[in-house]
C-alpha cells in the first residue's frame, strides 16, 4: 500500500512509477493499493470527488480508496505521503518508506527500494533495507 495525496508534489512525480510497479508485479499477485488518509473537509483537493478526479487523470491501473476515519495511517505511522508499506501475504510488515532514492528524476534513480522489496520478498529473501526515510507532503490531520 502507498499513502498518496492528490495535492502533493512529491505524489505527481511518483505517479507513473507507481503504475509501473503495479504493471510490472500484477502476474505475480502483486497488488498495490493506494490509500488517500488526508482530511478532505480541511484540504477540499483531497475530497472523494477530487479522489476519483485523480484516478481518471492519471489512469491509475490500481484501487485508490480513501481512509475516513484516518486509522489505517495512524496505525501504520503515516506521518507524510507518499509512504509506501510492503506487507507479505501474512499481512507482516516487511518494508517501509520511499518508493525509490530520487523523487525528481526517474532516470536518475540508483536504488528503488520498494521495486527491489518487492522483488526480494517475491523470491523469498530477507528485505533488505526494510525501512528508509520518505520525503514528501505532511497527512493532513483533522
Amino acid at each position: 500500500m502507498i499513502f498518496l495525496s492528490n495535492q502533493c508534489p512529491e505524489v505527481d512525480l511518483y505517479i507513473n512509477r507507481i503504475k509501473e510497479l503495479q504493471k510490472d508485479f500484477q502476474d505475480q499477485g502483486v497488488i498495490i493499493i493506494g490509500i488517500n488518509a488526508n482530511d478532505g473537509t480541511i484540504s477540499p483537493a483531497d475530497s472523494f470527488e477530487k479522489m476519483k478526479e485523480f484516478k481518471t487523470t492519471n489512469e491509475l491501473n490500481f484501487p485508490y480508496i480513501r481512509d475516513v476515519t484516518q486509522d489505517v495511517a495512524e496505525s501504520f505511522g503515516v506521518d507524510k505521503t507518499p509512504l509506501a508499506f510492503l506487507l507479505d501475504r501474512e499481512g507482516k510488515l516487511q518494508y517501509r518508506g520511499q518508493i525509490d532514492d530520487n523523487v525528481n528524476q526517474p532516470e536518475a534513480v540508483q536504488v528503488p527500494y520498494l521495486r527491489q522489496a518487492i522483488a526480494q520478498l517475491l523470491a523469498g529473501e530477507v528485505v533488505s533495507p526494510s525501512t528508509t526515510q520518505a520525503v514528501g507532503c505532511p497527512i493532513t490531520w483533522r
